[in-house]
């Protein structure tokens, strides 16, 4: 007889990626044990952190994070090839972080990078983990990308976003599925389809709570009105883009459980509100808990001859 592998994978969401955090704490809490990791993007991110065994210090890290932290964090430049160049982020992961080598981690751990000079997927499995990392988290536009073998490496969720393939290939018998990107059409619609009448507060009332109820009615209906940013529609046709990816790889190779947390109102650049990502996470696991215990207690199966 030999164990049944678990596996786990971590798709890209950029701010909702916390909510991986809130996954893999109810999975822990429920007593189902992860043997592999996969990730991409964000997910590459909080899939090391938990395969190196240093996931609780990702955690307080990003639930300490203000919107002003958060800004400070971004080194803003249009000279390396994206808007961002995620120096001063990627610094301190690496001090979160300390094993230098993907080898090193406590388990099995892939992470999923584009090979932008081929437009290939290529699989990151050993080497530097924090290249790895990096490169996977590269979305174009926004942050640089990475310079490896003579090639440029860009986010994975260009060609999979949910990298159930690589953690199958990690051994994985059993792979539950994380997908962040599922409500990015709502996004979609909260972006470019607001109404009118989606936005109206209450009538306004005397005093000052009804002079600010209109305030506040009136900045919604110009936000309404307003075109909107290069940054909104990079960010929201990548992610329209990833997910018609996503959805044909998950019709080919589908996940023996999916876990999709729901947070729609948190949007790409939203890194400061992991608690409200975390609770998200944490909130899916609690609604799949009846397709995940039958499959983690098929603890063992007959061994292949």
């Amino acid at each position: 007889m030999r164990q049944v592998k678990i596996g786990l994978a971590l798709g890209s969401g950029a701010a909702k990626g916390w909510a991986h955090i809130g996954v893999i704490e109810a999975l822990e809490r429920a007593g189902i044990r992860i043997d592999v990791v996969a990730g991409c993007s964000v997910g590459a991110l909080v899939g090391a952190a938990y395969a190196s065994q240093r996931l609780p210090l990702l955690a307080g890290w990003v639930q300490g994070f203000s919107y002003w932290e958060v800004l400070r964090l971004m080194d803003f430049s249009w000279r390396r090839g994206g808007l961002l160049r995620g120096e001063r982020v990627f610094s301190h992961v690496r001090r979160l972080l300390p094993h230098t080598h993907i080898e090193a981690c406590s388990l099995p751990f892939g992470a999923v990078t584009t090979n932008l000079s081929t437009g290939r997927e290529l699989w990151l499995t050993e080497g530097d983990l924090h290249q790895a990392i990096r490169a996977s988290c590269s979305m174009p536009g926004l942050l640089s990308p990475v310079a490896w073998n003579g090639y440029w490496l860009v986010d994975g969720a260009v060609v999979n976003p949910v990298p159930i393939s690589l953690t199958r290939a990690l051994g994985a018998d059993i792979v539950i599925a994380v997908d962040l990107q599922h409500d990015a059409h709502l996004m979609q619609q909260n972006l470019l389809s607001v109404t009118p009448q989606t936005v109206k507060l209450p009538a306004a009332a005397d005093g000052w709570r009804g002079k600010l109820r209109q305030k506040l009615s009136e900045l919604a209906q110009k936000k309404v009105n307003q075109t909107p940013g290069a940054m909104e529609i990079m960010t929201t046709s990548i992610q329209v883009l990833e997910n018609r990816v996503k959805r044909n790889r998950m019709a080919g190779d589908p996940p023996d459980v999916l876990i999709q947390p729901f947070c729609p109102q948190i949007s790409t650049l939203d890194f400061h509100r992991a608690e409200e990502a975390i609770e998200a996470g944490r909130l899916a696991v609690e609604k799949k808990m009846d397709e995940l215990l039958p499959l983690v207690r098929q603890y063992a199966m007959p061994e292949e001859k």
